[in-house]
């Protein structure tokens, strides 16, 4: 079972990729940077930490959805005041 976060801005959800990805986050797949409508329409990230998988989806109408482990969905409530 994951848990799930949903509608978070934009700019929260760009800020915690890049946090993720400085702490040792691997992107394992997005959504393809040839799409004409990447971060236009639509965007995904799959990232990847040990046994620790957080996807992320993007659309312009409702920004981000993070889903991943529960207790990791609650971390980042807390330490991005989610």
């Amino acid at each position: 079972m994951l848990g799930t976060i949903e509608y978070v801005a934009t700019l929260k959800g760009n800020e915690i990729i890049e946090q993720l990805k400085r702490e040792g986050w691997k992107v394992r797949s997005q959504y393809s940077p040839l799409a004409f409508d990447k971060g236009i329409d639509f965007d995904s990230y799959e990232l990847v930490l040990g046994s620790s998988t957080l996807y992320m989806q993007w659309d312009n109408w409702f920004e981000w959805k993070l889903s991943g482990p529960p207790t990791f969905i609650e971390q980042l409530k807390q330490r991005f005041e989610l």
